[in-house]
C-alpha cells in the first residue's frame, strides 16, 4: 500500500515532486537520523509524522512557511555535554511541531493537529504543548499584523531612509522570529548573552513593554525611550514603531492590534518554563528560588522528556 500510495513533498524553495508514501517516510527518516548525529544523538527508534495536505494551491504556502520555520531552529555551535545535545534536539523538534501547528493555524488546511491523537500532541509532552499553544497564538496574531501592515512599514521605512531588505512580510516575519530564537535560546545555551534576571524581574520588564504597546504610558519621556528602545532593535523593532499608530486610524487594525496585546500578555507564562544554564548543563527553578538539575530520558520509543534530579 505504501508503495502503491504517491504523495507530493515540498522543498524549501516551495518546488514540489512526486514520491511514494514509503519514500517520503524514508527521507524523513534519514533527515531525522541526520540531525541526531549532529547532536550526538542515539535513539533506537525515531518517531514520525506525515501531514497530509489538501491538493490546493494553498498547501504550497503551506509548505514553505513550514520548512521556514523548521529551519529557524539551527545552532552555530556543537554541543559541549550530552545534556546540552538533548536539549538543542528538543528544541528542534518543538519547532518542527510549530512548523506545523503555525502554518495550520493561518491557512487551517488540516484539522487541529494538537487533539488528542493528532500529530503536534503526539510529539510534544503537555508542558510543551501548552507553551507551543500560547506562543503560537502570539506568533499567529503578529503575522496577521505583518501582513495587513505591510504597505505601512514599507513607507514608514522609506520616509526613515531605511532600506526594507525583505522580500515581503512573511520573510521579515520568518527573520524576526529567527532573531527571538538566536537572543532567548541559541545565545543562552551557549553563553553567548549575559545571565538572564530573575523570573520576577522578567515578568515585570514584559509587562511594561506591553502598556507601552498598549498605550497605557501616558508619560512622553517613557514613550520616547521604548520607542528609541525598539529603533535599536533594527528590523525587529521597526514594524511596531511603524504600526504602532494605525491603530487609532482603522477599527480593522484597532482589532488586530488588540489581539496582538492580548495573546502577547499570555506570553507572561512561558517564563515559567526557563532553563537556565551553568556550564552547559541546564538548570530550572521549582516553585522556590532554587535552581534544580533537569535531566534527559529517552523513552524505548525515541521520545525525549525531562526529569527533575
Amino acid at each position: 500500500m505504501w508503495n502503491e500510495t504517491f504523495v507530493e513533498i515540498f522543498a524549501p524553495n516551495g518546488q514540489s515532486r512526486l514520491v511514494t508514501l514509503s519514500q517520503a517516510l524514508a527521507l524523513k527518516q534519514k533527515q531525522e537520523r541526520t540531525q541526531d548525529k549532529a547532536l550526538g544523538i542515539k535513539r533506537k527508534q525515531i518517531p514520525l509524522n506525515i501531514i497530509l495536505l489538501p491538493d490546493i494551491p494553498e498547501s504550497a504556502d503551506f509548505c514553505k512557511l513550514s520548512h521556514a520555520i523548521m529551519n529557524i531552529a539551527k545552532f552555530d555551535l556543537a554541543p559541549e555535554t550530552e545534556a546540552q545535545g538533548q536539549w538543542m534536539r528538543c528544541v528542534q523538534l518543538y519547532y518542527q511541531a510549530k512548523s506545523i501547528l503555525l502554518p495550520n493555524k493561518i491557512f487551517n488546511l488540516i484539522e487541529d493537529p494538537t487533539k488528542s491523537g493528532g500529530s503536534v500532541h503526539q510529539m510534544l509532552p503537555s508542558l510543551a504543548l501548552q507553551n507551543l499553544l500560547i506562543e503560537t497564538d502570539a506568533e499567529k496574531s503578529f503575522y496577521d499584523l505583518l501582513k495587513v501592515g505591510e504597505s505601512v512599514i514599507r513607507s514608514w521605512a522609506e520616509t526613515q531612509g531605511i532600506n526594507f531588505p525583505f522580500l515581503d512580510f512573511q520573510e521579515l516575519f520568518i527573520y524576526i522570529l529567527r532573531k527571538r530564537f538566536e537572543r532567548d535560546l541559541q545565545d543562552p545555551i551557549f553563553g553567548l548573552a549575559p545571565p538572564l534576571p530573575d523570573k520576577k524581574t522578567r515578568r515585570l520588564y514584559y509587562r511594561r513593554w506591553l502598556q507601552f504597546l498598549g498605550g497605557l504610558h501616558e508619560n512622553e519621556k517613557v514613550q520616547a525611550e521604548y520607542r528609541q528602545a525598539l529603533m535599536d532593535m533594527g528590523w525587529e523593532g521597526y514594524p511596531l514603531i511603524a504600526l504602532e499608530h494605525q491603530k487609532s486610524r482603522s477599527r480593522e487594525f484597532d482589532k488586530l492590534w488588540q489581539t496582538f496585546i492580548k495573546t502577547h500578555r499570555a506570553l507572561v507564562r512561558l517564563i515559567d518554563s526557563t532553563i537556565y544554564w551553568k556550564n552547559s548543563i541546564p538548570y530550572q527553578t521549582e516553585r522556590t528560588s532554587r535552581k534544580a538539575l533537569i535531566e534527559p530520558v529517552t523513552t524505548e520509543d525515541g521520545y525525549i522528556y525531562w526529569k527533575w534530579s
